[in-house]
């Protein structure tokens, strides 16, 4: 890959804030060691979390406050939707009581709406709040909104793909290209949760990405599903999953209950914590360190004053505790990762095979990949995916000692880039877990999950391959050197992950090391996870029978 001068990077020079997601610094040096020119890049997947926000319910009165007011470009910017679509409302009412509630767009589809009312949620701000002075106005958030924030963080992570993925390696467009007859730009498959954060988020990646379009530019297709049928989170709105979640994060807390009730002891030692952490302690909530952890990593995140007992030290332990409660599960249990992600990573798998054929030129015209998929989601995606890849810290014994927060910050993003290097040599061991070619040809469903080599959705079309035979497949013999050009490489943050399946000599890039995995590594890495639709069917049947309790 060409290295011309590289822009300056939108990374934060400054001190290392703990609840700030970072971005690798991007130098000639950089490019060169990562992207040389013999690497050729096919693919990117970008998923990434939402930026900063408020917090998601109001639980700690006592130190965070009445009114958020960091909204004022998220509200204007409302406001003009609403009207585009002719669902304007006033900023501002008054209940009953007098108080006032922010209006704004929650979901993007009315049925998502947990009140089952308007599409507008209304958010009580009534509740007392000792000597705050804040004051409701035109700039007041609603809560687990998107704020000004927020919003330049994901504009930050746009100008850093564009910086590296345009300017410094030419792989996407100055412009977006329109599609045919002038329709939208084929050139990235774009997907967001129904969440307005989600949304309003992968618009400002967008924008940092391409700023200051001209009118005329083609326009982005930007994909959403309602609640009921979206992979790229854990059904938690279903109430077998919700039995299911709720199961494993009680088995998670006990691996960890020592920790985890050192934890409650010294958040009970802080008096403006104590009084709403025992009420959910005695509601039998099995997330009350998330409780605390949303409350004070977006008041971090907004430069809020904190109580001097909450310092990095304790954010980071509360980071720790409540990856166990949620992320802990899927990284312990095959099947809880197979339920949780596994139909989102095999789309990114079908992604990634399509991208192969389309470079063999076997796929052409609309049925080629974009060269760039978004996916705009949660802490609830960027964890799982943590786990099925096997990063260290997404759930290891490390839980509970690290200093390194668990918990992917606002803004955090996973990106799995696809690459070919049909010039440096491949490795010539056989990876520990290879079997031979007899295995290798074998139907995977006849397999069990955990001794799968390549996901269900992998075609043998794919190790059928040759450049003179591209059209007639059947005809070529099963080849498992077939894919042996093709490599994937996983960035999180400003970090890449070496994927355990990955770190055998036989399975990585002879020269860029266990970072880039060949192809047949990466799958053996996932295969496990990744469920046919009907195996999907099955386990989730055998949910149902159960109330959500799991048998491995």
């Amino acid at each position: 890959m060409a290295s011309p001068t590289i822009p300056s990077s939108n990374v934060d020079s400054s001190t290392p804030n703990i609840v700030q997601a970072r971005l690798p610094k991007l130098s000639p040096e950089f490019i060169s060691q990562h992207y040389p020119s013999e690497v050729k890049l096919l693919h990117v997947h970008l998923v990434h979390r939402h930026g900063e926000r408020t917090p998601a319910s109001h639980r700690f009165p006592s130190i965070s406050p009445r009114y958020w007011n960091f909204c004022a470009q998220g509200n204007r910017l409302h406001a003009d939707f609403a009207k585009a679509v002719k669902v304007y409302s006033p900023n501002s009412e008054t209940d009953k009581d007098g108080n006032n509630y922010r209006q704004w767009h929650s979901y993007m589809f009315k049925s998502d709406n947990p009140t089952n009312a308007s599409i507008f949620l209304k958010e009580n701000l009534s509740k007392a709040h000792g000597n705050d002075k804040s004051q409701f106005t035109s700039d007041t958030c609603g809560f687990g909104q998107l704020s000004d924030v927020g919003r330049r963080s994901l504009t930050a992570l746009g100008a850093h793909m564009r910086a590296l993925y345009t300017d410094a390696l030419g792989f996407l467009p100055a412009v977006p290209r329109p599609g045919d007859n002038n329709g939208p730009t084929e050139d990235f498959y774009l997907r967001t949760t129904s969440f307005s954060r989600t949304f309003e988020s992968l618009q400002h990646t967008l924008g940092g990405m391409y700023p200051n379009l001209p009118a005329n530019s083609p326009l982005f297709r930007i994909n959403a599903r309602p609640m009921s049928s979206e992979n790229l989170y854990p059904a938690y709105h279903c109430k077998i999953s919700g039995w299911f979640h709720t199961e494993g994060t009680m088995e998670s807390i006990k691996l960890f209950a020592e920790d985890y009730a050192a934890l409650h002891k010294d958040i009970l030692q802080i008096p403006s914590l104590r009084e709403p952490f025992e009420a959910e302690l005695k509601r039998g909530a099995t997330h009350a360190a998330y409780f605390v952890l949303d409350t004070v990593t977006s008041m971090r995140s907004h430069g809020l004053p904190l109580p001097k007992e909450i310092d990095d030290e304790l954010i980071a332990r509360v980071s720790n505790m409540s990856a166990v409660e949620y992320l802990h599960p899927p990284v312990r249990s095959t099947k809880r990762a197979r339920m949780q992600i596994g139909p989102l990573a095999r789309e990114f798998t079908h992604t990634v095979v399509s991208a192969v054929e389309a470079d063999r030129g076997i796929v052409t015209g609309k049925q080629r990949p974009p060269k760039m998929s978004i996916y705009s989601g949660h802490d609830s995606t960027i964890g799982p995916l943590l786990a099925i890849f096997g990063d260290d810290l997404a759930g290891s014994p490390l839980l509970a000692t690290s200093a390194t927060p668990m918990w992917p910050p606002f803004a955090s993003s996973v990106r799995i880039e696809l690459l070919k290097d049909s010039v440096s040599p491949y490795p010539t061991i056989q990876p520990s877990w290879a079997g031979d070619v007899s295995i290798n040809s074998v139907d995977m469903s006849t397999i069990p999950h955990d001794e799968r080599i390549r996901p269900l959705n992998v075609p043998d079309s794919l190790y059928r391959w040759a450049p003179r035979q591209a059209n007639n497949a059947s005809d070529v013999p099963f080849n498992p050197r077939a894919t042996h050009d093709y490599y994937v490489r996983i960035w999180y943050n400003d970090r890449s992950v070496q994927l355990p399946a990955c770190r055998d000599p036989g399975a990585h890039h002879t020269k860029l090391g266990p970072s880039v995995c060949t192809l047949d590594g990466f799958f053996k890495q996932i295969a496990r996870f990744v469920p046919s639709e009907s195996e999907f069917s099955q386990e989730y049947l055998a949910l149902t029978n159960t109330k959500g309790k799991l048998s491995e």
